[in-house]
């Protein structure tokens, strides 16, 4: 069919890869020389329905955040032995799908089938990775996604409260299956940089209380004096929480703090990028294709974003002159960034100003949509255990049920340094017309299977909130120079990180230099460049995937335009590139070569 799954690259992996993708592949294809299943549109939605269900049960808390309320009372489980049983499972379900003949599927079960595929064997070189052996980062790691079921577990009844102390209760086993991984990877000569464990510590120690009821975890309690319980009810209710709490919870903290503080980081490196690491090298090229999701050296990374950066100085200059700066770009970057008057005034000013333009910004959606999505969008601000580490904003969706809206997290540690000229940019990226649009699309759209409605495909998923900045222009925002501006630093910022993320993991860049780079190139606050720059660190290859998709996503709009001419609609472009769901660029870029060609039909 017109959909293929790009195979994994040679080489990538070595040895081990050789023992897991490409023998399964070599015996496969003997599989699909065999006659398929009767129905292979019928078999591949129920191996799609038995993959997300798997998933799912594998990824518990990720199930709750969807409104999947089947596994409430679980964590998801760290240990060796669960990880070798999904992989497992991975391994069968790619079998049964290569036996699947694609001859009788539509293209629209064609499509499927590659996803499908794409995502199971991503899934599968992703473990080959090995990061489960550096568990402890600050933006995402188990002790951080432990504290925010807080934000999706249900607190609407007893049995809600009951799965809650089970998950409670479960979080001393992930501490110690992440101990464990940890003292395998100080082995196996893997281990995280010292500077992002030393992030790690005091996020730890705020979950450390004496007092139960001073935790972020008995704040619940307070939601259930109105569920029309029995006061025995409550009573029971509490006293578990302050007994899981107690006894589970904080014992838990301390012993991965005790581990932490007195071994792992004085066996920590000093070296910041991946390739100083056991097979790092192979592994961060796994890692760019992965969420690049194109077949894309390296070295071809670095240098876009080195054209990008050049590019983007130019477009720095002409607001420059604009705004009747006298000095060179240099200086106009450095007196954006410094100038009192670009930056909040307090944390209430922050909040209420982002509410204001999300709330000005949701009504012009219709000028470049037809399709809109039922969810809506609020602004959240971002919980102070995460917040010193954390992005400038981000944006976490609604659950499927609709018991809580979408929200648009807003940063507001150290708040006068927070910039106010790239509100604009950054309210059109992480809600509207951004990851909210794109989102709450696919999540509402029930044609498509599960693994589809919540597919994660980096290169689309942030390649299209970064197109979504520059679709500012197009419906009437940008209207103050400063808040152009701040639209071309976030995306040279973004042009930054090809070059910084490469930097790091492949040429060996140190810290300083990074952050160097980005104080000569973007005017973000000095706090938001070293988290940026920390975060590349902790997260290799993921920062890759924003330009780049974006310039492919570019590149597929202009193909559009230039085949369809006078025929161009911009809603139908927008609501056919978000109808499929998040799929990778490679596939995207042939989905929408199609629908350009059935429009161009005589």
């Amino acid at each position: 069919g017109s959909f293929r799954t790009p195979t994994v690259r040679e080489g990538l992996l070595g040895r081990t890869l050789s023992a897991t993708i490409w023998r399964l592949s070599a015996a496969t294809m003997m599989i699909a020389a065999a006659d398929a299943r009767g129905d292979s549109s019928e078999a591949l939605k129920d191996l799609g329905r038995r993959y997300w269900d798997a998933y799912v049960e594998h990824h518990p808390t990720l199930a709750t955040s969807l409104g999947d309320y089947r596994f409430n009372d679980r964590l998801e489980d760290l240990g060796a032995a669960s990880r070798g049983r999904w992989q497992q499972q991975l391994r069968k379900f790619h079998l049964e799908l290569r036996k699947l003949s694609s001859s009788k599927l539509s293209e629209e079960d064609r499509l499927t089938r590659a996803l499908l595929e794409r995502t199971i064997t991503d899934a599968m070189l992703l473990f080959e990775c090995r990061q489960f052996l550096t568990p402890l980062d600050p933006l995402y790691g188990p002790h951080i996604r432990f504290p925010l079921i807080l934000v999706s577990q249900p607190f609407g009844s007893a049995e809600d409260f009951r799965n809650y102390v089970s998950r409670l209760r479960a979080f001393p086993e992930q501490v110690r299956s992440m101990i464990a991984d940890m003292r395998t990877g100080v082995a196996a000569g893997i281990t995280s940089p010292r500077i992002i464990v030393e992030q790690v510590i005091p996020q730890i120690r705020a979950h450390i209380v004496a007092e139960p009821r001073k935790s972020e975890f008995y704040k619940p309690i307070a939601k259930a004096t109105n569920l029309g319980l029995t006061p025995d009810e409550r009573t029971r209710i509490e006293t578990d929480v302050v007994a899981a709490i107690q006894n589970d919870v904080v014992p838990a903290f301390l012993q991965l703090l005790a581990f932490v503080e007195d071994d792992y980081i004085h066996k920590c490196r000093s070296t910041v990028g991946l390739g100083a690491i056991t097979n790092g090298d192979r592994a961060y090229r796994a890692l760019a294709r992965i969420h690049t999701t194109v077949p894309i050296t390296v070295d071809e990374i670095h240098g876009t974003g080195l054209d990008e950066v050049r590019r983007l100085r130019g477009e720095m200059d002409k607001v420059r002159g604009e705004m009747g700066f006298e000095g060179d770009v240099d200086a106009f970057i450095k007196h954006m960034r410094e100038d009192p008057k670009y930056r909040a005034k307090s944390a209430e000013d922050l909040l209420a100003g982002y509410a204001a333009l999300l709330e000005r910004t949701k009504p012009l959606m219709a000028k470049l949509f037809g399709r809109l999505p039922e969810a809506d969008c609020v602004i959240k601000e971002m919980e102070p255990f995460r917040a010193a580490a954390a992005p400038e904003a981000f944006y976490n969706p609604g659950p499927e049920d609709r018991s809580r809206p979408s929200y648009f997290y807003v940063n507001t540690h150290q708040p006068e340094q927070r910039p106010i000229f790239t509100m604009e940019a950054l309210t059109y990226h992480e809600a509207v017309p951004g990851h909210h649009l794109q989102m709450s699309l696919d999540r509402e759209n029930k044609s498509l299977p599960s693994f589809r409605r919540y597919a994660d495909f980096t290169a689309y998923v942030e390649g299209w909130a970064l197109y979504a900045e520059r679709l500012g222009y197009e419906f009437g925002g940008y209207k103050d120079p400063a808040q152009r501006y701040g639209q071309i630093t976030f995306e040279i910022w973004r042009a930054c990180r090809l070059v910084v993320d490469t930097g790091i993991h492949a040429k060996g860049w140190t810290r300083q230099a990074a952050v160097d780079y980005m104080v000569a190139n973007t005017s973000l606050s000095l706090v938001d460049i070293a988290a940026e720059v920390d975060r590349y660190i902790a997260w290799p290859g993921q920062a890759l995937a924003y330009k780049i998709g974006e310039l492919r996503i570019q590149q597929i709009r202009k193909n559009a335009e230039q085949a369809l001419g006078e025929n161009f609609d911009v809603r139908a472009f927008h609501d056919e590139l978000l109808s499929g769901g998040a799929m990778p660029i490679d596939i995207l870029e042939i989905r929408m070569m199609q629908w350009v060609k059935s429009r161009s039909a005589p």
